[in-house]
């Protein structure tokens, strides 16, 4: 038997991490072993969920069928694999740690029948192919951060064109950056706050980025049309700046975990990136956000 433990840290929020990595079929997305990944079946994923997997071990293909034996979101989620040569057993575990998640990830492996021959190099060999899995789970939950905003072109409701970061009008700036419909929800929640700390300082500006496929650019008028009948108010039109481009290219390009919760960026007219926050309004997150917008004193003021 061969046995892999290991952990990662991941910005990204603990409900969020367990539903992405229970469904075992984004194994495909993060795993270079895996060479084909699916779900068995329509039913949503859960105690029972079975996963076809086709896997390049020990230089041969193989395919393994794994199922869910534990499942309880969003602490912990067990699989079970098998097929005629080998046994799988993954457990994968889930701790909120600040704002983040730490995924702990034990893995053991068993050789059937004349294959256990084999077992002295099994370890080495599984250890080998945990690292590679470990280093495309950590690029796909915690990608590196980006320093800078990345150049985007976009078009704000009230009809000006802006260049990012060139045309950030103040010092300091707020970009609240959603990809999806459903999130204005989570936007909204973040606005008062955000609002009256511009009123409060002069030198911060608040502006709303929704992100949207380039795919969706032929239609822009109608799209954007539609988002400035639906907001009556001129101020909230003249900061709101939709981009349509790549977006993925985007959530790479700022370091972002996936598309799936909106980001708040803390970022200079320079185009540095002075902090983020992922996903609902906190008090906590807040705060933060508010600290790395605090001017900081010129160095001969400090030191003296």
């Amino acid at each position: 038997m061969a046995r892999y433990r290991a952990a990662l840290d991941t910005p990204r929020e603990r409900e969020s991490v367990f539903a992405y990595l229970s469904d075992f079929a984004t194994a495909q997305e993060w795993d270079p072993g895996v060479i084909h990944a699916e779900r068995c079946g329509d039913a949503e994923v859960g105690q029972g969920t079975e996963f076809r997997l086709i896997t390049e071990f020990l230089g041969r293909k193989t395919q393994l069928t794994y199922r869910i034996v534990e499942y309880a979101p969003p602490r912990a989620v067990t699989f079970r694999g098998e097929n005629a040569t080998v046994i799988s057993n993954d457990r994968i575990t889930f701790e909120g740690v600040g704002t983040g998640t730490r995924v702990a990830y034990d893995a053991e492996l068993t050789l059937k029948g004349a294959l256990r021959i084999a077992d002295p190099l099994l370890g080495l060999a599984f250890h080998r192919i945990g690292d590679r899995a470990l280093a495309g789970l950590r690029n796909k939950l915690a990608p590196a951060q980006a320093d800078e905003l990345p150049p985007l072109s976009g078009r704000a409701l009230d009809g000006r064109a802006y260049e990012l970061p060139a045309d950030l009008a103040k010092p300091y700036n707020v970009l609240v950056v959603a990809f999806r419909r459903e999130q204005q929800m989570v936007v909204e929640r973040w606005l008062p706050w955000l609002i009256e700390l511009e009123r409060r300082r002069g030198d911060i500006a608040v502006y709303e980025l929704p992100v949207l496929s380039s795919t969706y650019r032929p239609v822009r008028r109608l799209i954007d049309g539609g988002m400035a009948r639906g907001i009556p108010d001129p101020a909230a039109r003249a900061r709101t700046i939709t981009v349509y481009t790549d977006v993925q290219r985007v959530v790479r390009d700022l370091g972002l975990s996936g598309a799936d919760t909106i980001a708040l960026l803390a970022v200079k007219s320079s185009g540095r990136i002075l902090a983020r926050e992922l996903g609902d309004f906190e008090q906590e997150k807040a705060e933060r956000l508010a600290a790395s917008l605090t001017p900081q004193p010129p160095a001969d003021a400090a030191a003296a």
